[in-house]
């Protein structure tokens, strides 16, 4: 901010417009205010120590401190009152300052959120972010797979909300696939801690290198011993000892196609290989054909897949 329009502001000599520029400022950050009241000090000392002829320029100049203090103490009676309820607007409307940002099928994406917080999100992936923070907490929404490594700030707690449940952190690297319609939650943790809740009620806690998931209707904790998940983030899909079922279920996800069974069974063959997302699922289908045998066709019209 131009120090000579602070300074015209507390002269009052200020336009309308000025006054509003200078409000708006003070109001944008507490390092403004912080900054607003210092110029404020500094103006009211050069007051004091200006040299004056007469006692009647003496009297002239407490009138007017008295009235520039009056001035000042009724501003800033505005300007607390004018931030308090701006708060209040701010948390009443703060969830239509949400972004809402989705990912197509067989691509990924990156971005930075206002607390410096890296974000990777998968493909199929939808994600709700806000442009800035509130005071209390970090909140997002997750719906598909995305991996964190959270700015930390032990005061305000970073959140991921999912259908599953809301995962609570305050600093760490992180990885989540919450996948609703595949009834799929699943949190793995690399750095940090991070606390799994369900409606507020703690379910887990997990150290590094440990991951939850469901099973049985229960939210059970293991050890990490497949890192290749993982390397979507780099445009890679890996499999480690997967079947051709499981697969096929993660190729469906990945490029949001629909593959039907119609193979009376599945061969029992596991596989262990990467793809490149950017290759397609025609070419992850073919190469698997030289490790498992199964047929498939595509309908051009609906893009179904069908495995013989």
């Amino acid at each position: 901010m131009n120090k000579e329009l602070l300074y015209r502001f507390f002269e009052g000599t200020a336009t309308l417009e000025e006054e509003q520029r200078v409000r708006q400022w003070v109001e944008k950050s507490e390092d403004n205010r912080a900054l607003f009241m210092r110029e404020r000090k500094i103006y009211d000392a050069l007051l004091l120590v200006s040299p004056q002829s007469s006692l009647e320029n003496k009297k002239e100049v407490g009138t007017s401190l008295w009235m520039v203090s009056t001035a000042v103490a009724v501003f800033l009676l505005l300007l607390v009152s004018g931030l308090y309820w701006m708060r209040i607007r701010d948390e009443r409307n703060f969830a239509a300052q949400y972004h809402t940002l989705q990912v197509p099928a067989g691509q990924r994406m990156k971005l930075i959120l206002a607390d410096n917080t890296n974000v990777w999100l998968n493909a199929n992936t939808v994600f709700r972010y806000p442009s800035t923070f509130s005071k209390k907490d970090r909140t997002v929404y997750l719906e598909g797979e995305a991996y964190f490594e959270v700015s930390k700030n032990k005061e305000k707690p970073f959140i991921v909300k999912t259908n599953g449940g809301d995962i609570n952190v305050t600093g760490t690297s992180f990885n989540v696939k919450a996948r609703s319609e595949h009834q799929l939650f699943e949190t793995s943790l690399f750095e940090g801690s991070v606390e799994i809740y369900d409606n507020h009620r703690k379910m887990v806690s997990l150290k590094p290198n440990q991951q939850s998931f469901f099973k049985n209707g229960q939210l059970v904790v293991s050890q990490i011993t497949d890192y290749d998940q993982f390397l979507w983030r780099k445009g890679l899909i890996a499999f480690n000892n997967k079947s051709l079922e499981d697969i096929l279920k993660t190729l469906s996800a990945y490029f949001d196609v629909q593959i039907r069974i119609e193979a009376q069974s599945l061969p029992k063959n596991t596989y262990t290989g990467k793809f490149r997302q950017s290759d397609g699922i025609d070419y992850a289908l073919r190469v698997l054909q030289k490790s498992i045998r199964f047929r498939y066709e595509k309908d051009d019209e609906t893009g179904i897949i069908y495995i013989k």
